[in-house]
């Protein structure tokens, strides 16, 4: 996982994410519980939509394993001059920000996070209304359980 988020961590976000597409406030109640060493549920939706997009973006500009070192710059020069990539970064930095801020309870802004995540994510799809929401969801499940 990137920015030091762990499988467990990936898939309790997956899972609120999951709620809120639901409503289903029973789960997220469950999931805002967390234990005493857990990130808030805000704070750690808000940190999978970072790493989301981030993987998004990567695959995006064509991102792949075997690139070079001068590839990789070349891409990261491009993603770096797209107006779409800085404004993703400065969603994702403001949902962060108000993640942080959030009491860990608080299920209103959990889901509002929520649905901004999952709305970027749909937004950087070939088809954002034709993108389905769970299978999307399942998608970055089974890429967290398989370490990538």
């Amino acid at each position: 996982m990137t920015d030091g988020m762990t499988v467990d961590e990936s898939l309790r976000a997956l899972a609120a994410l999951e709620a809120a597409w639901k409503d289903d406030d029973e789960a997220l109640s469950a999931l805002a519980a967390g234990g005493a060493d857990e990130r808030s549920l805000p704070a750690l939706v808000a940190a999978y939509g970072e790493h989301a997009m981030d993987t998004l973006m990567a695959l995006a500009f064509g991102l792949r394993s075997t690139m070079s070192d001068e590839e990789i710059a070349e891409l990261s020069d491009a993603v770096s001059s797209n107006i779409g990539a800085r404004m993703s970064a400065l969603l994702t930095q403001a949902l962060k920000t108000w993640g942080a801020l959030a009491p860990p309870d608080d299920l209103a802004v959990t889901k509002a996070i929520a649905r901004a995540v999952i709305d970027s994510m749909r937004a950087v799809t070939e088809d954002p209304s034709q993108t389905e929401v769970l299978p999307l969801l399942a998608t970055f499940r089974t890429y967290a359980l398989n370490g990538t």
